[in-house]
């Protein structure tokens, strides 16, 4: 197992860097009293041993953070558990604007002065700052840089890329409220209007032999293919866990389907995490 505690300063985007560990692979976990970690490990080997990646989140609510964290992270490094503490931390003038604007206090702010306790959380934490595998300043970055700057700082963990939704549906239902992308394949030889066909879907052969036999049809996969295969390292680089290219036709019972089907067999190759969705399909 490898353990990830991320920790730092109020307000600088601990949650944000452990939703990015759970989205690369990590059981996240948030609000972990020191006390308790040992404890937990010991549970979670027991109920998920194949569970690689553990990430955990710990902040100096808890009194008896800054002095146990040490001691803590030394003992587990002798039980041959890999640790990384992660230290997220943002400059004054961003914290400030950030409790502005979520009016939330400052947990060391007795009377108010946010200001105050931004610097007294700072010296309190200096020792677990120093001791950090990694420290992230979140004051200028953007979620997708975030994800980027984890996996630059981290190489040890394994990260899992993007996932590549391809969505076959029916304009007459509305396009996809996910889609990142959508296709219209309305243009295209319809086999609804051949009767033989009619009651098939693009996941039949006859229907894609059909298809296929249109130059139409072969231009728009081969365009939309080398399309998704170029894109594909740029949209990687967003560090986004899903990637959703939705393709509709009338119904979204024959084009629109075999679309999908033949550009997942042709992409996965190159891109082994794919997902098919029929919206329109039953079963």
């Amino acid at each position: 197992m490898e353990l990830v505690i991320v920790t730092g300063l109020s307000g600088a985007g601990r949650r944000s860097v452990l939703g990015a560990l759970e989205d690369a692979g990590c059981t996240a976990l948030d609000n972990v009293p020191a006390r308790l970690l040992e404890p937990l490990l010991e549970l979670e080997a027991k109920l998920n041993p194949s569970r690689p990646r553990l990430a955990v989140g710990m902040d100096n609510r808890h009194p008896e953070f800054a002095a146990e964290l040490a001691p803590l992270v030394d003992r587990l490094m002798d039980s041959s558990i890999p640790v990384y503490v992660v230290f997220v931390e943002a400059n004054d003038d961003v914290l400030m604007r950030r409790y502005s604007e979520s009016r939330r206090p400052h947990f060391l702010a007795k009377d108010g002065g946010v200001a105050e306790a931004i610097a007294k959380e700072r010296a309190l934490l200096g020792p677990v700052r120093a001791m950090a595998s990694a420290i992230i300043n979140t004051s200028s970055l953007t979620l997708s840089q975030l994800r980027q700057r984890i996996t630059e700082l981290l190489p040890d963990l394994p990260v899992e890329g993007t996932t590549l939704r391809l969505i076959s549906f029916g304009f007459k239902n509305g396009t996809p409220v996910e889609s990142d992308m959508v296709l219209d394949a309305r243009f295209l030889p319809n086999p609804h209007y051949v009767v033989e066909l009619r009651e098939l879907t693009g996941k039949d052969a006859p229907v894609r032999d059909f298809l296929l036999k249109s130059d139409v049809f072969s231009t728009f996969l081969a365009l939309t293919e080398n399309w998704v295969l170029w894109a594909w390292p740029f949209i990687q680089q967003e560090g986004r866990a899903y990637h959703n290219i939705a393709i509709g036709c009338t119904g979204g019972q024959h084009r629109s389907v075999a679309l999908v089907e033949i550009l997942a067999q042709r992409l996965r190759r190159d891109i082994p995490k794919l997902v098919v969705v029929h919206r329109e399909l039953k079963g």
